[in-house]
């Protein structure tokens, strides 16, 4: 819910302003419509590659949810939060996708003339640092994974 709320912020104010808003040193809002997966990869007009980035999407969250059925009881608090987290932001997204064919994208992380590869979501935030759990949780030795 709270990522629909953000973005219809953001759409609503993308009426008032001509391009981006820079928020502060580091970030800048700007609008972009992402037909593609991660950092844009598979971005494309293509109907075709557009249902295939769809239908791939919906793989591996059922593979993703499979996962956490099968072992959440096994999981510790680490790695059942880095699953919500990863189904969370996927989920979003997928339904995103779903709709309009794209994900609204529009944060914009810089430092100087440096800019992070990419223009994301919060969707994509929380499957970030869900995936960065895992790997932590992994190289903790807090279990070992199968």
């Amino acid at each position: 819910m709270s990522k629909l709320f953000i973005k219809s912020i953001i759409l609503e104010a993308n009426q008032f302003i001509e391009k981006s808003v820079v928020v502060n040193d580091y970030i800048i809002l700007s609008i972009y419509y992402n037909k593609g997966i991660a950092f844009s990869f598979l971005d494309s007009d293509s109907l075709a590659i557009n249902y295939f980035v769809i239908f791939l999407v919906a793989v591996i969250i059922l593979y993703l949810l499979s996962i956490f059925i099968k072992n959440n009881k096994n999981f510790n608090k680490l790695e059942y939060s880095s699953y919500i987290l990863i189904l969370g932001g996927a989920l979003g997204n997928f339904i995103d996708r779903l709709f309009n064919q794209s994900v609204l994208d529009f944060i914009i992380i810089h430092y100087d003339d440096i800019y992070f590869p990419g223009i994301f979501n919060f969707a994509d935030m929380f499957i970030t640092i869900g995936v960065l759990l895992i790997i932590i949780s992994y190289l903790t030795g807090r279990k070992k994974y199968d």
